[in-house]
């Protein structure tokens, strides 16, 4: 646009403001584990588990350790020049993989009355990462916390309050009778030495995650877990959707093609 011969940009701004409610006046706790290929996702009431649910995105691991690799070769070739190039391209490729995960968390949220998603605090978990050369940098490289905040400013755009917890302890303890020891967990495997109790290991985190965020943030106390429901795993496919439906309840829409038929389920442990 011109005004008296000079070009003018004009720019409309729409400003929307959206409260976030009390954390503390949630009627469901969702306990969000996240991990190297997966995020574990748990939501607990004062009466009953509602739901639980294992997004794998595995493909996030191996475009970081490829990219490892190209600008390993390209290093020892002299190439340099091309090191910000690859490394902008799989910073790009994980952010966006992290957005469309972080936007299905507050979607299946969005389905439970007065959601509150809690995360782990993993302050301290870096402060005490000494596990060699290799692992470390696999471990201090993830995108946890850049994964948190993204779902937690979504949510704040939904009205859904984030919250933290302490992380000790989480991935040792039984959810069903509270026993807590190391050896409790063996990679995916769960099994309490306790009480026998077996489940998926990330989602017996996320429900302690779910449990912790009840005591520590809310005025209510729900039942004893004597049973949690079968683990659903579902896995992203490139363009956002899942492979399988999201929520048991109808409010939330099914994405699943119906051609691919009925998702299969694992009952208690699923490697």
């Amino acid at each position: 646009m011109f005004h008296n011969e000079n070009a003018e940009l004009h720019v409309n701004v729409t400003n929307t403001e959206q409260s976030v409610r009390d954390k503390h006046d949630s009627r469901t706790v969702i306990g969000v584990d996240v991990n190297e290929d997966n995020v574990a996702l748990t939501a607990l009431s004062e009466s009953v588990v509602e739901d639980t649910l294992v997004i794998d995105f595995p493909e996030i691991n191996f475009e970081r350790y490829r990219y490892f690799t190209i600008r390993k070769r390209v290093q020892n070739a002299g190439k340099e020049s091309i090191h910000d190039t690859l490394k902008g391209r799989e910073e790009r490729f994980v952010r966006d993989r992290l957005h469309k995960v972080s936007r299905h968390i507050v979607e299946w949220s969005q389905q439970f009355e007065k959601p509150c998603v809690v995360f782990e605090d993993l302050k301290e978990m870096y402060d005490s990462i000494d596990y060699g050369t290799r692992m470390n940098r696999r471990l201090y490289h993830l995108p946890f916390r850049a994964f948190q905040y993204y779902t937690s400013y979504k949510a704040s755009f939904e009205g859904i309050p984030t919250a933290w917890i302490n992380l000790e302890y989480t991935c040792q303890r039984c959810p069903v009778c509270g026993h807590t020891e190391r050896a409790n967990r063996n990679k995916k495997r769960f099994k309490c030495r306790s009480c026998s109790h077996q489940d998926h290991s990330d989602r017996s985190v996320s429900v302690n995650i779910a449990v912790k965020g009840i005591k520590k943030h809310q005025d209510w106390n729900m039942l004893a877990l004597n049973s949690l429901p079968q683990v659903r795993k579902v896995r992203r496919r490139a363009s956002g959707a899942v492979d399988a439906p999201t929520a048991t309840h109808s409010s939330v829409r099914d994405d699943r093609d119906p051609s691919r038929g009925v998702a299969s389920r694992t009952v208690g442990v699923s490697d």
